[in-house]
């Protein structure tokens, strides 16, 4: 029966100094189970217990199940979020996938910096992802399965019964007359990991009893060496990485194949984003690097989105890119901050170049690119675009500074050397966090 000592000890070799555990509580038996002993134990762990319950809106006693939850989580004591996603299948993954990715993005939205997801997977779930990523051909990263713990958003997420059994948290659950929700969808065997756990997963343990278990700990043994090879890739990436943190084209191209798409993967994997599948990443690699001068390359999958300019490579998010700001005209003196659409307008004294401080106080105008109101200020903007850098899909959501019917700086990016001085006026743009499903 699984113990909570036990899974305290191993969330905190996972995650030792988090801000904070949250336990992702569906309602099923897997993730009542593990916050009850959380619970338990509370008081070793460093921070924070609590608990966050998403809906997807995919059933109609969903709001049933939220309920459940909630009175579990006044019951032993721990605050409960509530998240409710919306579930478009956009990419052409089912529905399975299309929640999971709902979900998972919730998940990280929800993190505070430095905190902890705790996910209640075990052994019996690595068995079926390893079956799964078999399947679809999956090479060392496929056949890793589950990692125990991997970024995710401003925290990371941890899994502590990975070598628990599905047996073991039945088990407890009874001992404790826990209760729990049933979702139907974990009978529906047109999914496929319903498929394998109702149908082949038995008749492997039929053969072999520790099968669940001896996959669980292949999947360990993987991992371990998926960790050996990216103390290697790590320092490809390094070498990879210009001033700006982005893996340099001329570089990636100079290695073989094979090599390039590991670092390219690598370094999803250090971003915390999920890579594409293998083929789809080899082929969007190949493009990335290959492709003129002129073009203007991107890989995109469910996750993220790769795009190349100046020779760096982008990773972008896979929402939608930051919207154009409106038309309009805003006055600025070089106070500290000043509200637009879409975003805020932040000034700090630097010691280094920025904006004339003087020349700021008699006045500036903001804007956004759709502001500009004759065709030589658009010039203008371009060629400032260009002298700073300014990616070409952020300029027309990045404020412009002008003076007069010049722009002269871009919020983020810099200030026109005529308009400098040093110490100056460091612009940022803090762009609004979209409202969350």
């Amino acid at each position: 029966m699984l113990e909570p000592g036990a899974v305290a000890d191993r969330l905190l070799a996972l995650a030792p100094r988090s801000a904070c555990y949250t336990v992702a509580l569906s309602g099923g038996r897997d993730s009542v189970a593990l916050l009850h002993a959380l619970v338990t134990v509370a008081p070793r762990l460093p921070a924070p217990l609590t608990a966050l319950h998403v809906d997807h809106g995919l059933h109609p006693d969903a709001a049933r199940w939220a309920q459940r939850c909630e009175r579990l989580c006044e019951d032993l004591g721990v605050p409960l979020a509530y998240r409710r996603v919306a579930v478009h299948d956009t990419a052409g993954e089912g529905l399975e996938g299309a929640a999971r990715r709902a979900r998972y993005r919730a998940f990280s939205e929800h993190l505070v910096p430095g905190g902890c997801l705790v996910l209640a997977h075990h052994a019996e779930d690595q068995a079926e992802t390893l079956l799964l990523r078999a399947l679809r051909g999956g090479g060392l990263h496929g056949l890793s399965a589950m990692p125990p713990v991997r970024p995710l958003g401003r925290g990371c997420l941890a899994r502590p019964l990975l070598a628990a059994s599905r047996a073991s948290l039945t088990a407890y659950a009874r001992a404790h007359a826990l209760e729990w929700v049933d979702d139907p969808a974990n009978r529906d065997e047109r999914h496929d990991r319903v498929y394998l756990r109702r149908r082949v997963l038995p008749s492997l343990t039929e053969r072999w009893p520790e099968a669940a278990a001896e996959m669980a700990a292949g999947a360990a043994a993987l991992q371990a060496d998926r960790a050996l090879l990216a103390e290697y890739l790590d320092a490809d990436l390094a070498a990879s990485r210009a001033g700006d943190g982005r893996p340099a084209v001329a570089y990636l191209s100079g290695l073989t194949r094979r090599r390039r798409h590991a670092v390219v993967r690598r370094w999803l994997e250090v971003a915390g984003c999920r890579p594409p599948p293998r083929r789809r990443l080899e082929a969007g690699v190949q493009g990335l690097l290959e492709a003129g001068a002129d073009r203007n390359p991107e890989l995109a999958w469910a996750d993220g989105c790769i795009r190349r300019y100046r020779g760096r490579l982008h990773l972008l998010p896979s929402a939608a890119p930051e919207p154009e700001g409106p038309p309009g005209l805003w006055a600025w003196h070089g106070n500290r901050v000043l509200v637009l659409p879409g975003g805020t307008l932040v000034a700090d004294r630097s010691p280094g170049p920025g904006v004339d401080p003087d020349l700021a106080a008699c006045g500036l105008t903001v804007c956004f690119r759709a502001g500009l109101e004759t065709a030589a200020a658009r010039r203008r903007a371009q060629r400032l675009f260009q002298a700073l850098g300014v990616p070409p899909w952020l300029r027309g959501a990045r404020p412009l500074l002008c003076h007069g019917d010049r722009p002269v700086a871009v919020a983020g990016y810099g200030v026109a050397q005529r308009v400098q001085a040093s110490p100056g006026l460091r612009v940022r743009w803090l762009p609004a966090q979209p409202p969350s499903s």
